[in-house]
């Protein structure tokens, strides 16, 4: 999420900053300006050298006394010299962590903007409510926002070994058991539907550990730790196409592959795994 120290900006009837950090996204990614090996985000009056300030920026807030401005590119613009798109997920790492969870927030807002202009009640066009994200049907009177969609994610342990589970095309990579929350569920319940319509098992202790926004496009992970209660493994296989037990010394042995480190499940194994006996 976007660090403490960034002050969330709101829509005004002011004028955007003169200049900012540009957050300049367009379907392909994040356009970053490359010297050498090193990313940087555009900056200055523009998002790109040259061009005019785009008509549909938006202020998103401030870092360190810096306007943080972002603006959708269309793909077929040509990129300067020096320029180029980084897929939001190869980003991570590349820049400041601070900015990197502003980059995921901008690629939120920008979705929002771009598919949230027709009143999903009557198909009226949307106007924005001042002074906030939200936007409101002139006709009906619908309202929406930018949804959150929440998900769980699941650690499932049985002393010193986790279950993992795997989906056609992950190649040797292991997850965790995740799925949306559905209405009228709570995180709870949902974690342990989830593990038993994937993998047939049931649990309890189940613990909230931490959330991670997940900008693709809108979700937000919720991290749980539950402990094994009983059952054999079943998968449901039409979500999964395998689900294991691994050993501590398995993962630490780089058996499986675990996913990405810019992911909430490879941080739950990775905090479990530092709790475990060497």
């Amino acid at each position: 999420m976007p660090a403490p120290d960034f002050k969330r900006a709101y829509p005004s009837h002011q004028p955007l900053p003169e200049t900012g950090l540009w957050f300049a996204i367009n379907q392909h990614g994040v356009i970053v300006a490359m010297n050498s090996d090193e990313v940087c985000l555009p900056s200055g009056a523009s998002h790109l050298p040259g061009l005019e300030r785009p008509s549909n920026a938006i202020l998103l807030g401030e870092i360190d006394a810096t306007a943080c401005l972002a603006c959708a590119v269309p793909d077929d613009i040509a990129l300067p010299e020096g320029y180029r798109t980084i897929g939001l997920r190869d980003l991570y790492g590349r820049i400041d962590d601070r900015l990197y969870a502003i980059a995921g927030y901008a690629t939120q807002m920008l979705h929002w903007q771009r598919t949230s202009n027709y009143c999903a009640n009557c198909g009226a066009p949307l106007a924005p409510i001042p002074g906030e994200w939200g936007k409101r049907c002139l006709r009906c009177g619908f309202t929406a926002y930018p949804p959150v969609s929440p998900c769980t994610i699941t650690l499932v342990h049985d002393g010193d070994r986790v279950l993992m589970t795997h989906k056609p095309g992950w190649g040797t990579r292991y997850g965790l058991v995740a799925g949306f929350v559905e209405p009228g569920e709570t995180l709870e319940q949902n974690v342990e539907r989830e593990v038993m319509e994937e993998t047939g098992v049931e649990v309890c202790d189940v613990r909230y550990w931490r959330s991670q926004p997940w900008p693709f496009p809108h979700q937000l992970m919720c991290g749980f730790y539950a402990r094994y209660a009983g059952g054999e493994l079943r998968i449901d296989n039409d979500e999964l196409d395998d689900a294991r037990w691994f050993t501590r010394d398995d993962i630490r042995n780089g058996r499986p592959t675990l996913p990405a480190p810019l992911s909430i499940a490879r941080q739950l194994i990775e905090d479990w795994l530092a709790q475990q006996p060497r």
